[in-house]
């Protein structure tokens, strides 16, 4: 049985840090480089947020016993095959995924424009995530 409030908790932290990279999302391109605390927030708020995807869904993947992950996108692949997810949000999630890792083993190679760039094209993926975890676990 999925634990409500793991997953309530988890999806007020996302809704939180949504919050924090809306605001970075102003600062304009330009100021957006290596050297600047604002796209470094911006790589953290991101890995923690989508390690929050992996969390909820890896705990609704081994609460339905919906199979045996080998890897964090395998965790998304499960939640698709089983209807939690569309199987067309996998092309936005596993970018996600990829960026998390880099963020976490190769956060030097982090390229401050593709990091602007999500925080102006692709935050919304984050509550569509939401809306679908909701729609899954409280309706």
């Amino acid at each position: 049985m999925i634990d409500r409030d793991k997953v309530r908790d988890k999806i007020s932290f996302l809704r939180r840090n949504l919050e924090l990279l809306r605001e970075l999302a102003k600062t304009p391109a330009q100021d957006f480089t290596e050297s600047s605390a604002q796209f470094h927030a911006a790589v953290r708020l991101l890995q923690i947020s989508i390690e929050a995807m992996i969390d909820i869904s890896s705990h609704i993947v081994s609460r339905e016993c919906l199979g045996v992950p080998k890897s964090y996108i395998e965790v998304f692949d499960l939640l698709a095959r089983s209807g939690i997810i569309p199987s067309e949000f996998l092309d936005r999630v596993r970018p996600m995924v990829r960026f998390r890792n880099r963020a976490v083993h190769v956060y030097g190679e982090i390229d401050p424009n593709h990091v602007h760039e999500i925080l102006q094209n692709d935050l919304g993926d984050f509550e569509t995530f939401i809306s679908l975890i909701v729609k899954h676990c409280f309706t």
